[in-house]
C-alpha cells in the first residue's frame, strides 16, 4: 500500500503558509460540521426523551390493545404473540366521580387486581395503597393524584361514582346508576392519566353497570413495546376473524405522529448546518487545488498517478470532516449528559412537564442514532471531496509549469 498520498495530505493539513482566506474557510467548515453534529445530538436526545416520556406516562396508563367479543377458548390466541407480556380482563366505562363539593369525569377501569398487579404499569406507580386493596364486593377505588387533589380527598374517604352509561328506574324517575366507593389507593404517572383514570375491581364495575354475572369482559393486552401494537393485531387477526381489536393509536396516534414528524423536521433543519459545512469543504479544496497546481504538476512528473493525486485531496477533505465530526460528537455527548445542570447554572428554567416542574428536560441518548449520524456525516464529507479531487487529478503538468 502506497502511503505517499496520505503523507502529503497530512503535510498540507499541518501547513500554515497558505492564504488566510483558505485557512479561514477550512476552520469554518470544520467548525460547521462540529456545530451541526453537536446540535443534532443534543436536540435529538431531548426529542427522544420527550417521546420516551410520553410513551411511559401516557401509554403506560392506557390499554395497548383491547380485544372485544372474546370467549374463553380464544384467550390463548391473545397470548400467542411473543410481544404480549400479559392479558387481563377489562371493563371500561365513562363515569363521574363526586367528592364533597367537586365533580369530575373519568374513565372507569374495572380490572382484576391479582392479574393486573404483575403487568400493569400503574401498579408500580402507586403513591399510596396497593392493587391488592381492590376486593370484590368491598367497593374500593384507586384514583390518580391529580384527581384526588381536585376532589380534595385522600385514602379512606368515600366518593360517589356515577355511571354515565347506565341508568335505573327509581320513584323519582330514571336516574344514572351510582354507588359509594372508598378510596384505597392513589397512583401517580405524572401525566393526564392522574386526573382522568380510576380503577375498581371488575366485579364492582359489573354491579355498577348492572351487567349479568356471566357477562363476557373485554381483554387488555400488555405489550413489551407499545409500538408493536400493529404487528400484534395483525398476527391475532390472521388467526381469527371474530375478535375485534382496538389500540392506543385510536386516541393518541396523532399525538405521537406529530412528535415523530417534529423530530424528523428538526433533523432535516439541523442537517443543513452540516450541508453548508460540506460546501465549505468543497470551496476550501478548490482553492487549495488552485494554489497547489505547481506542486501537483511536479508530483505528476515524478510519476504520481492522477488517482493518487486525487487521493491526496480526498484524504485531506475527509480528515477535516472527521475532525469536526469527532469533536462535535464528544461535545454533543458531554453537553447532553450535563444539559440540565448547564440550564440550571444559567438560571434557565425550562418546564418540560407542568405536573413535575422540577424534573428537568427528559434526555435519552440513542447511541445507535449517534453512530448513524457520525457515519452519515463522514460519508457526506467524503462525497464533498470528490469534485475538487477530480479537478486536482486532471491538472496538466505542462500547462501548470508553463509560467514557472
Amino acid at each position: 500500500m502506497n502511503i505517499t498520498p496520505y503523507l502529503i495530505a497530512w503535510r498540507y493539513a499541518r501547513a500554515r503558509n497558505g492564504s488566510r482566506f483558505l485557512n479561514f474557510i477550512t476552520l469554518f467548515s470544520i467548525g460547521g460540521i462540529m456545530l451541526g453534529v453537536t446540535a443534532l445530538i443534543i436536540v435529538l436526545s431531548v426529542m427522544n426523551g420527550f417521546e420516551s416520556q410520553l410513551k411511559d406516562r401516557i401509554l403506560g396508563a392506557v390499554p395497548h390493545i383491547v380485544a372485544t367479543q372474546v370467549n374463553e377458548r380464544d384467550k390463548s390466541l391473545l397470548e400467542a404473540p411473543e410481544q404480549v407480556i400479559g392479558v387481563t380482563p377489562l371493563l371500561m366505562s365513562q363515569a363521574m366521580i363526586q367528592g364533597d363539593s367537586e365533580l369530575s369525569a373519568v374513565m372507569l377501569q374495572g380490572i382484576d387486581p391479582i392479574e393486573d398487579k404483575h403487568v400493569n404499569p400503574l401498579a408500580s406507580n402507586m403513591r399510596y395503597g396497593e392493587f391488592d386493596t381492590l376486593v370484590a364486593g368491598k367497593y374500593r377505588i384507586i384514583v390518580g393524584r391529580l384527581l384526588a387533589r381536585q376532589l380534595n380527598v385522600r385514602v379512606g374517604d368515600k366518593i360517589r361514582v356515577i355511571s354515565a352509561e347506565k341508568s335505573v328506574f327509581t320513584p323519582f324517575g330514571r336516574m344514572p346508576s351510582q354507588r359509594n366507593f372508598t378510596i384505597s389507593g392513589v397512583f401517580e404517572m405524572q401525566s393526564e392519566a392522574d386526573s382522568s383514570i380510576a380503577l375498581v375491581h371488575i366485579d364492582d364495575a359489573r354491579r355498577l353497570l348492572r351487567l349479568p354475572k356471566n357477562f363476557e369482559p373485554n381483554y387488555r393486552l400488555f405489550l413489551t413495546n407499545s409500538f408493536d401494537d400493529l404487528a400484534v393485531a395483525a398476527q391475532i387477526e390472521d388467526a381469527t376473524q371474530h375478535i375485534e381489536l382496538s389500540s392506543w393509536r385510536n386516541e393518541y396516534g396523532e399525538l405521537f405522529s406529530a412528535v415523530r414528524m417534529e423530530k424528523n423536521m428538526l433533523w432535516m433543519m439541523l442537517s443543513l448546518i452540516i450541508a453548508v459545512a460540506a460546501f465549505n469543504i468543497i470551496s476550501a479544496l478548490v482553492i487549495l487545488v488552485t494554489e497547489k497546481q505547481t506542486d501537483i504538476a511536479i508530483l505528476s512528473t515524478l510519476g504520481l498517478s492522477r488517482a493518487k493525486t486525487a487521493l491526496i485531496f480526498i484524504a485531506q477533505g475527509t480528515l477535516n470532516g472527521f475532525i469536526g465530526t469527532i469533536v462535535g460528537t464528544f461535545a454533543g455527548l458531554l453537553l447532553t449528559h450535563n444539559l440540565n445542570g448547564i440550564l440550571h447554572a444559567l438560571n434557565l428554567n425550562i418546564v418540560a412537564n407542568p405536573i413535575d416542574p422540577t424534573g428537568g428536560l427528559p434526555i435519552v441518548i440513542d447511541y445507535q442514532q449517534v453512530t448513524i449520524l457520525v457515519l452519515a456525516t463522514v460519508a457526506v464529507t467524503l462525497i464533498s471531496t470528490l469534485y475538487p479531487s477530480y479537478k486536482a487529478g486532471a491538472v496538466e503538468p505542462a500547462k501548470a509549469l508553463k509560467h514557472e
